[in-house]
């Protein structure tokens, strides 16, 4: 109700100089006095509530609406409280609190969006590499299979102990991104659920509702744009490396693992093979060099009977 006169009469505008609700006739009058014409005065909002949207009352003064916002209090007063309780305090209207709320979630939930779309393409980028680590595994085994089938019988051993540190680094990558795609796939969804959560609040026609509720909708935007997302690392290969003329010739050494990964299967204890009927062969140690990354890391895996 209007303050300024003894009509009781329904309060319409609002005087921000005086700190005063008026009614229509008040607000006349202070446009004629010399002392209140300069003075700010801002309609108090009281055309009807949107449709879907009731107005709320203050619990203090039951008959007063919660028009204003107190920025000092981060809540929603009536137009008596914020001349008593909050006097003094930095406030604003419903309407520009809202207002200035909005743009304020937009901004980030543009920002989280914009996140969200390069985790996409991230978490695909993944799942394109464990497709590709599969298929290297696959073509890697074919090739090593290849080359056992030209060497002789007693080197079977050692082509299945290539197959197996193939496939001990493939699992290890494979492994290792599947984590990644996991982590990225559980963020995706929290940022998904985030997201859904603050467009229905920027859609949404309550305005009371957006604001009581603004604190956890700020607290899980910052939150979700704080995560960290790993890198994904550039797709390496793999292939396996034999020279049929020099294992024709000399059983040095047989084949070779490399690997742009960074997970190397475990070294292997030494274990005589059989004698070798390829005629001039050499009595050195059968050498196997597992690359990875570039580092070589020869060791003794087949010795001659004494």
């Amino acid at each position: 109700c209007c303050t300024s006169c003894e009509d009781n009469a329904p309060a319409t505008s609002y005087c921000v100089e005086c700190s005063e609700p008026l009614c229509e006739t008040c607000v006349e009058a202070h446009a004629r006095v010399k002392y209140t014409k300069d003075h700010t005065v801002r309609a108090t909002g009281s055309s009807p509530a949107k449709e879907g949207e009731r107005a709320m009352y203050c619990a203090v003064h039951k008959h007063e609406p919660l028009v204003l916002f107190c920025d000092t209090c981060d809540t929603l007063t009536c137009r008596d409280c914020q001349l008593s309780a909050h006097k003094d305090h930095q406030y604003q209207f419903l309407e520009d609190a809202v207002r200035n709320q909005r743009k304020m979630l937009a901004s980030l939930v543009k920002r989280l969006g914009d996140k969200h779309a390069s985790l996409q393409r991230s978490t695909k980028e993944v799942r394109s590499s464990i497709r590709q680590v599969t298929d290297v595994q696959k073509r890697v085994q074919v090739d090593v299979k290849m080359a056992i089938l030209q060497i002789m019988k007693e080197l079977n051993k050692r082509g299945k102990v290539l197959v197996s540190d193939a496939q001990k680094v493939t699992e290890g990558q494979q492994e290792k991104l599947e984590r990644q795609h996991w982590a990225m796939t559980k963020l995706q969804r929290h940022q998904e659920h985030v997201l859904r959560f603050a467009s229905w609040a920027l859609e949404s026609d309550n305005s009371t509702a957006l604001l009581l509720s603004k604190k956890l909708i700020y607290f899980q935007l910052h939150r979700a744009l704080k995560a960290i997302v790993d890198p994904v690392e550039p797709q390496g290969d793999m292939k396996f490396q034999w020279d049929l003329h020099a294992w024709t010739k000399s059983a040095e050494s047989f084949g070779t693992i490399v690997s742009e990964w960074s997970c190397s299967p475990p070294p292997l204890a030494p274990q005589p093979p059989p004698t070798s009927p390829i005629a001039g062969a050499s009595q050195a140690p059968l050498q196997a060099t597992v690359v990875s990354k570039g580092q070589y890391a020869p060791g003794p895996l087949l010795q001659p009977p004494r």
